[in-house]
């Protein structure tokens, strides 16, 4: 048996998975970008302070080995980040089933809130929003829900092909009211 981080134990009887949406891998790339930025700033920097020292520049002799410690301390805080930045890409995701949406909200490494959303059959209107010339070119964007239920709308934001995605819940709608029927709040 294989292990899944996203498997929950609380699936009702006939409930199913119909897709895991998770941020647009561009969102993750522009964030890796600039911390790649800062990776390799003090490799370009040190030797530009160090030249100008050695011309008799303002700054004072520095040893190597203090440098080599902070040019590593600063690698181990820039992978850090990275990671911390990649776990949380990783593990925040929407869980669409054929009954409800499910929110993971990873915080942190060790932290992480699973909460239902809503049920499909409380799905009132849904809106599908792709801004600006990058969110076109790469098709990504965010859907607003909003619901007859007690929390009026949620936002799914910078999540890939978001009109598919809609099609996907609107789907799952209708097999959920057609197979096991609209039912108020209550029953859940």
């Amino acid at each position: 048996m294989s292990y899944n981080p996203f498997e929950l134990k609380d699936f009702r009887d006939g409930e199913r998975v119909v897709a895991l949406v998770r941020h647009h891998w561009f969102v993750l790339f522009r964030e890796i970008f600039w911390l790649g930025i800062l990776f390799i700033a003090p490799f370009f920097l040190i030797p530009i302070a160090f030249g100008i020292s050695a011309q008799g520049g303002g700054l004072p002799s520095v040893p190597p080995g203090v440098v080599i410690f902070f040019a590593s301390l600063w690698t181990l805080m820039i992978w850090h980040l990275l990671f911390a930045r990649w776990t949380d890409y990783y593990y925040d995701l929407w869980i669409i089933t054929n009954w409800r949406i499910i929110d993971i909200d990873q915080i942190g490494f060790f932290n992480r809130n699973v909460a239902t959303l809503l049920t499909l059959d409380h799905i009132q209107d849904i809106e599908t929003h792709v801004d600006g010339i990058v969110g076109t070119i790469l098709n990504f964007g965010s859907i607003k829900v909003q619901t007859a239920a007690a929390k009026a709308e949620f936002l799914m934001s910078e999540i890939p092909n978001p009109v598919s995605i809609e099609k996907i819940i609107r789907e799952a709608q209708e097999e959920k009211i057609r197979v096991f029927g609209a039912k108020p709040a209550a029953h859940e």
